[in-house]
């Protein structure tokens, strides 16, 4: 790994000082390699949640859900000599324990569902909606193209509303991966420099005849999400943003 891919890593994880971070902005901008090599770690760190979840959700035997709930809990006064290793598998099935209880419970029950692309969304929210230099790939300048390219890979045609009733302006448009999958982000920030986002990607779903308004609060973000047409939609913004209900419906109408 070299230096700046490290540089990358920490920026990700918002480990950079100030200065440090406007260097590595600055190197983006500028640099497509570098912009290449911070996409892909993005879609990388995608994968690997996705791989976690997906082990985590994996059916469980009830017996070693069993064995797991039997086995005796740690003494919270260990001698100061006790191997590191001890302390490891006590947090082990401490934290199976809390993951697992429940469906030891249940016995053999389907596993919990995940907020699938949406929780996605929310990762990518987080990292780009406090972007100022670097909030979107594509300027809003470039609408027509905005809508072809991202039309074209997403695989759902769409016209990018005019939310300005809201007091968002359009700032222009990104390509992220969520669940595997291509998936347009259409960015807009208001007059205090709130973010929010229009997300899209091609639906595997029947849509309804009528929209239905789905409202959900995950990792500190509201989410609206319906299906209509070719897509799955989701508007995106912090917790408690105000008009979110009327954004999605007018967007809903003009996308």
């Amino acid at each position: 790994m070299t230096e700046f891919s490290t540089q990358l890593s920490a920026y990700l994880d918002g480990e950079l000082d100030p200065t440090a971070s406007l260097a590595v902005e600055e190197r983006l901008a500028n640099d497509p390699a570098a912009q290449a090599e911070l996409d892909a770690l993005i879609a990388a760190d995608v994968l690997a949640q996705e791989a976690f979840e997906a082990e985590l959700s994996a059916p469980v035997p009830f017996t070693l859900a069993q064995h797991i709930k039997s086995a005796p809990m740690p003494q919270s006064a260990a001698p100061k000599s006790r191997p590191v290793w001890g302390a490891l598998a006590a947090s082990l099935v401490v934290f199976v324990l809390g993951g697992l209880g429940g469906f030891a419970l249940r016995g053999q029950d389907a596993p919990v569902q995940t907020a699938g692309w949406l929780a996605d969304i929310a990762d990518y929210h987080a990292i780009y909606a406090s972007q100022v230099r670097h909030l979107v790939e594509v300027g809003a300048d470039e609408s027509d193209h905005i809508e072809t390219w991202l039309g074209n890979t997403v695989g759902a045609t769409f016209s990018i509303p005019d939310l300005t009733e809201f007091g968002l302006t359009f700032e222009g448009g990104r390509l992220v991966v969520a669940n595997g999958n291509p998936v347009a982000q259409l960015m807009y920030r208001d007059a205090d420099g709130v973010v929010v986002a229009l997300c899209l990607q091609r639906t595997s779903k029947t849509p309804p005849e009528t929209p239905t308004f789905n409202e959900q609060t995950i990792n500190g973000f509201d989410f609206v999400s319906w299906t209509a047409g070719e897509a799955d939609y989701v508007v995106i913004g912090p917790e408690d943003q105000p008009d979110l209900n009327e954004i999605a419906a007018a967007a809903a109408l003009e996308i």
